[in-house]
């Protein structure tokens, strides 16, 4: 369909071009974009440890670990240590470093870490839409 402008000239328009870009850049877009804002626990060097302790996130809620201490420390979901499947294990996360865990499924996910086993937390991942929460 073509369109005359006020100096004359005749503009193009094309629907499906104008659908396959926006398609396009779509696909540009990071997980956290697509999936929504990503949720942070932070690892601490004193009590509570990890920060929130215990964390909701919908479904598809990208979740980091952020290091921000001098420290090396891990997010080891316990199954990967009990006789269960390994379902995230950061590794060792050094200071002023980040894990980024894989999509998980509905469910709770006690985790540790492996260099500090009293540092705990529970990642709680649900199937709603609702927005990420936190419990002290």
């Amino acid at each position: 369909m073509s369109r005359s402008s006020k100096s004359g000239m005749k503009r193009d328009f094309h629907l499906p071009g104008l659908v396959a870009l926006i398609f396009g850049f779509s696909l540009l877009m990071s997980p956290a974009q697509a999936y929504g804002p990503l949720f942070t626990i932070v690892m601490e060097g004193e009590a509570p440890y990890f920060f929130p302790v215990h964390a909701k996130v919908p479904t598809g809620t990208p979740i980091q670990w952020k290091n921000p201490t001098a420290t090396y420390h891990t997010a080891t979901y316990d199954g990967c240590v009990a006789e269960g499947p390994c379902l995230f294990d950061s590794g060792s996360v050094e200071p002023n470093g980040t894990y980024s865990a894989p999509s998980l499924p509905p469910g709770r996910y006690p985790y540790h870490c492996q260099v500090h086993p009293i540092m705990r937390g529970l990642l709680t991942v649900t199937e709603s839409t609702a927005s990420p929460s936190t419990n002290l």
